[in-house]
């Protein structure tokens, strides 16, 4: 079978974003503008352009982008500021046209999506499964045929573990919609399993997270994510004070040794971030201000600066970069992601929301920058997958 032909960019998505999210994340980001730009090119050659924005969450973004925009005016690079702004408009665009895309498909080409989907995720499991378990051996190969700098490390499959993680999610929903709730377990199992092989400890938090807020939305009802929004909100309000009092990194100093120094350089990271968000707590200091932050080069007596290129935390980076503005705009805009996981009319669709935005949410406050591209879009490309899987489970009802 065949998709038609409005199906075809979101087939080749749904058949891509899992493998090629833990064989080569950053390839990612083409594959989103690939999608985009081809559904784009279908709806001008059949005249059928219109405008893909609207929603509160459209306003929330586009005001937060505006506001970054701004900040390049004080910005302690304005260039690099108006570099990132562009970054994420373009792929904020390329969001909308894919997401507005979900709106042409047939009930028909809901089966082989769904086929597509499932099958993608395996192979990704399966993949990844097998690096973890043998030590990585393709990643190694590819880094010494490449001349890498330095020892290889198996970090190197912490990205492909965490893109592993977020798309088990939209896999289990689409079983889950399917009355295959065995089978759903065993797709969350599948993925917690292979991330319990890697190394990274933020993934394994995530996972295990997830999988508990899951559970718990499960057999709850929409006042759980009611809750985790208003926690959401509070935490990042507060985000500038707990490094410097319930996470300063004198008081718990005692807890890292050794091979957990990572934990504890991250608290280093995180108040110096608060100190430096203090020196500028309304305007910030512009937008991609964190690697260039005054004083973020200091050497820590155990290793590593003081603020490693980011602060390993999206809302104190937001803070940091946007001010109380910024943080403002980004508490909004999460806790109406989270409103709108629980207006989910079914448990099996708040349970999936829950663990992908806990899974998301976790490692973006532990790892990686916020503003990475392939980053920002992994997280895009997993929204539009959870989009798709709600989309077909519905069509395939009527």
């Amino acid at each position: 079978m065949i998709p038609t032909g409005q199906a075809r960019p979101l087939f080749l998505l749904a058949l891509l974003f899992a493998p090629v999210g833990v064989i080569a994340p950053k390839a990612l980001v083409l594959l989103l503008f690939i999608v985009a730009l081809w559904l784009l090119a279908r709806r001008w050659r059949q005249d059928q352009l219109r405008r893909p924005f609207h929603g509160t969450a459209i306003i929330l973004a586009a005001v937060m982008g505006a506001w970054a925009l701004l900040s390049a005016i004080w910005a302690l690079d304005a260039v690099a500021a108006l570099w990132t702004f562009a970054k994420l408009a373009g792929l904020t665009v390329a969001t909308l046209i894919v997401l507005d895309g979900l709106k042409d498909l047939d009930a028909g080409d809901s089966g082989l999506l769904r086929r597509a989907l499932l099958a993608a995720f395996a192979l990704a499991a399966l993949l990844l499964g097998l690096e973890s378990l043998f030590g990585a051996p393709v990643h190694q190969w590819w880094f010494d045929w490449r001349g890498g700098p330095g020892i290889f490390q198996k970090t190197a499959l912490n990205r492909s573990g965490t893109l592993l993680m977020l798309a088990a999610w939209p896999c289990a929903l689409v079983l889950a919609q399917q009355g295959r709730r065995a089978w759903a377990l065993a797709v969350i199992a599948a993925s917690l399993a292979v991330i319990m092989l890697g190394v990274s400890s933020t993934n394994q938090l995530a996972a295990a997270a997830a999988v508990a807020g899951a559970v718990l939305a499960w057999w709850t009802g929409p006042w759980l994510q009611r809750l985790l929004a208003g926690l959401l909100v509070v935490g990042i309000l507060t985000a500038p004070v707990l490094p410097a009092t319930l996470l300063a990194p004198e008081r718990l100093s005692e807890h890292f040794g050794g091979k957990y120094y990572s934990g504890l350089h991250r608290l280093y990271i995180w108040n110096f971030a608060a100190a430096r968000i203090a020196d500028a707590p309304v305007l910030g200091w512009g937008l991609d201000a964190s690697r260039r932050i005054p004083g973020g080069d200091t050497e820590l007596p155990g290793g590593g600066k003081v603020m490693s290129l980011h602060p390993h935390n999206a809302s104190l980076q937001i803070w940091l970069e946007l001010g109380s503005v910024g943080a403002v705009l980004w508490a909004l805009f999460l806790a109406g992601l989270w409103l709108h996981a629980g207006r989910l009319p079914r448990r099996s669709e708040r349970a999936a929301a829950t663990g992908l935005l806990l899974a998301g949410l976790i490692v973006a406050h532990l790892s990686f920058g916020i503003w990475q591209t392939w980053w920002l879009v992994a997280l895009a490309q997993s929204g539009i997958i959870f989009a798709l899987a709600l989309r077909q489970g519905r069509q395939s009802e009527n």
